[in-house]
């Protein structure tokens, strides 16, 4: 998108900051704004972008990163003929400004049958670690999706088309002051 920033982790405690919290949505955009307000703190003069993405699956349970090869086999295993949603929430904050836009996306994944053996392939390929649902769309795991409801980069972990809505508002509100 051409536009230049700095990664800085927050390091928040996730689980501690959505204590309370049902509604996924509700989590994205809770996690999305602490993880933004945290950096803010320490840069109040600067637009701070946070965002936190999570997979939702057909049972509606959340799908947290794989702790071993055996979980990430038992999250793939649900996603057969089935599907997942991906949320994502993003806060964009100016604390000097007194500025915050907060929202999330969702996006839903349809997957086809395979088998037992491609999975174990993708397993041996390693991508499954680290991830939340134990797989990347922009990765082997990719082959597997037959359908996406939303926006592919919400997927990839960056709701491309939210963060343009964001930063229109943002150029409307330079414009204002």
């Amino acid at each position: 998108m051409g536009i230049k920033f700095k990664a800085i982790p927050s390091n928040i405690d996730e689980m501690a900051v959505i204590e309370g919290l049902k509604a996924y949505h509700s989590i994205a955009k809770r996690i999305a704004f602490k993880k933004a307000e945290k950096i803010a703190d320490k840069h109040p003069n600067e637009w701070v972008l946070g965002c936190d993405t999570f997979v939702v699956l057909s049972d509606n349970s959340l799908s947290i990163k794989p702790k071993n090869r055996a979980d990430a086999r038992k999250t793939i295993n649900l996603y057969k003929n089935s599907h997942c949603d991906v949320y994502s929430g993003l806060a964009l904050i100016n604390k000097k400004l007194d500025k915050k836009l907060i929202d999330f996306d969702k996006t839903r994944l349809y997957f086809r049958n395979f088998t037992n053996i491609e999975i174990e392939e993708y397993l041996d390929s390693g991508e499954w670690k680290g991830r939340s649902g134990s797989m990347t769309i922009e990765g082997r795991g990719g082959k597997w999706i037959k359908k996406i409801e939303g926006d592919y980069w919400n997927v990839v972990g960056l709701p491309v088309d939210l963060l343009k809505k964001f930063i229109n508002r943002v150029n409307k509100l330079d414009l204002l002051t």
